[in-house]
């Protein structure tokens, strides 16, 4: 089976983590035996060069789409590539068009992104199948377009075990290696700096965590992994939080690096306020390390945190309630966060690549039988 890959987001050298679950799949497909080609964008920092990368993007999925040879057309991310697959579509009936629909596609997180959802709509129509992330998205699909196009459940990928696993002989040389004191705890932030993460909650909480618990602030670190938009909106919170000598930043990371942080921190910190959180791949590569999550009770999430069982909930965009939590987690003994701990790495053990792949590949096998 041969299959045009279609995304806007791949990863590149320099920016190794972009799209990096659309590689995974890709991988993922090419291991079970497909025959893979792509048409795809690396990110682009200036304005002119993602208009010119666009532009050929959108050619290069009309020249390959109707010039080759696919059974089909899998593309990630159907808000930015959703014009040049109608056109596709119009232009050569036939084509059979696999839709991956994530985050912002069904729910845009900015003004400016609304404008896509026609088109989302309309591309979803006339796909011959969806793929979803979670339970959760896909019921959010139903509800808000109302298609009778079959919808399946992949998990973006999955993870990646051969990176993501824990490696508690390394931590000494992990922690020396990115200059870190070895005498301190540590909780962490992986994500952008970008509108809907919750960096700035997890700021705020954070802070008023350590007010009320003075004696936090000699031996409690906060490391947060990231870059977007918002960078300087972060520094100058972190600076008026007065947390300058106690967050410690890092900018976009490589994955074996951020398996160190996750091996490093005793517990990850997920914020995010966007009801589009289709599943939060970084959830499950923190708990994969054997470290537990406290997540925003929110979207695609819910489909793997079981509250106080493998990890913990607070209520999102409510950084008073993630006090209160942190506050709980700290009153726990050392043998029941080594408890949740081992539940949380055996929850990711059931979203690992390997064990999760042939679920892709039934999923494309399906549409064989379509013909």
């Amino acid at each position: 089976m041969k299959i045009l890959l279609v995304s806007n987001m791949y990863p590149s050298e320099e920016f190794p983590s972009f799209g990096v679950f659309v590689k995974n799949t890709e991988a993922i497909l090419t291991d079970e035996g497909f025959i893979v080609d792509k048409a795809v964008v690396t990110k682009s920092i200036k304005k002119s060069q993602k208009i010119a990368a666009y532009l050929g993007h959108y050619a290069n999925v009309l020249r390959k789409g109707l010039t080759g040879n696919y059974d089909a057309i899998y593309v990630h991310y159907a808000a930015h590539n959703a014009f040049p697959l109608l056109l596709l579509k119009k232009l050569k009936p036939s084509v059979k068009i696999m839709t991956n629909v994530h985050g912002s596609d069904v729910v845009p997180e900015v003004a400016s992104q609304e404008k896509f959802q026609p088109y989302v709509k309309k591309l979803l129509q006339q796909s011959t199948m969806i793929i979803t992330p979670s339970h959760y998205y896909k019921e959010l699909v139903h509800e808000k377009y109302a298609v009778t196009t079959p919808i399946e459940i992949f998990p973006s990928g999955g993870v990646n075990s051969a990176v993501f696993y824990p490696n508690p002989g390394a931590r000494q040389r992990q922690l020396e290696q990115l200059a870190l004191d070895s005498t301190m705890r540590y909780f962490g932030y992986v994500g952008r700096m970008d509108v809907g993460k919750g960096w700035d909650h997890l700021l705020k909480g954070f802070s008023a965590f350590l007010e009320q618990n003075p004696a936090e602030k000699s031996k409690t670190r906060l490391i947060m992994v990231g870059s977007g938009k918002d960078d300087d909106a972060f520094f100058q919170m972190r600076s008026d939080l007065g947390l300058d000598d106690i967050v410690v930043h890092f900018p976009l990371m490589k994955h074996q690096d951020l398996a160190a942080i996750y091996n490093i921190i005793e517990l990850f910190i997920f914020p995010t306020t966007r009801k589009g959180e289709s599943l939060g791949l970084v959830g499950l590569e923190a708990m994969a390390c054997g470290t537990p999550i406290l997540a925003s009770r929110i979207g695609g999430i819910l489909d793997y945190v079981q509250d106080g069982a493998n990890s913990w909930l607070f209520t999102a965009g409510e950084w008073e309630d993630l006090v209160k939590q942190l506050e709980l987690y700290n009153q726990l003994t050392m043998e029941e966060k080594q408890q949740i701990a081992k539940a949380a790495y055996e929850t990711a053990q059931n979203y690992d690549q390997r064990k999760i792949q042939s679920k892709l590949s039934a999923i494309f096998h399906k549409l064989e039988l379509t013909k």
